[in-house]
């Protein structure tokens, strides 16, 4: 149990980071729509993105693992885009 406890702590950040993202985005689409050069901006915190979304699913994976249940590291990826909306 305390290792899933930890595990959920290391996704806690990623989760928060994807959040700032999908707002960080929402806003570049805004501006996007008048100056369309802008949206390279977006491409700045991208590897961020895919680096967090990479470490939440290697956790949940471990997770599901630990409760005997075999996922996936997609499934646990698709998991991870579900928890934001699309833009």
């Amino acid at each position: 149990m305390l290792l899933i406890l930890i595990l959920s702590l290391i996704q806690l950040p990623c989760v928060i980071e994807g959040w700032i993202s999908y707002f960080l985005n929402c806003i570049v689409k805004l501006i996007s729509d008048i100056i369309f050069l802008l949206a390279i901006i977006s491409f700045v915190w991208w590897p961020l993105d895919m680096l967090c979304g990479a470490l939440w699913a290697g956790c949940e994976c471990l997770k599901q693992k630990l409760f005997s249940r075999n996922i996936k590291f997609s499934d646990a990826l698709i998991l991870y885009t579900q928890l934001f909306p699309t833009i």
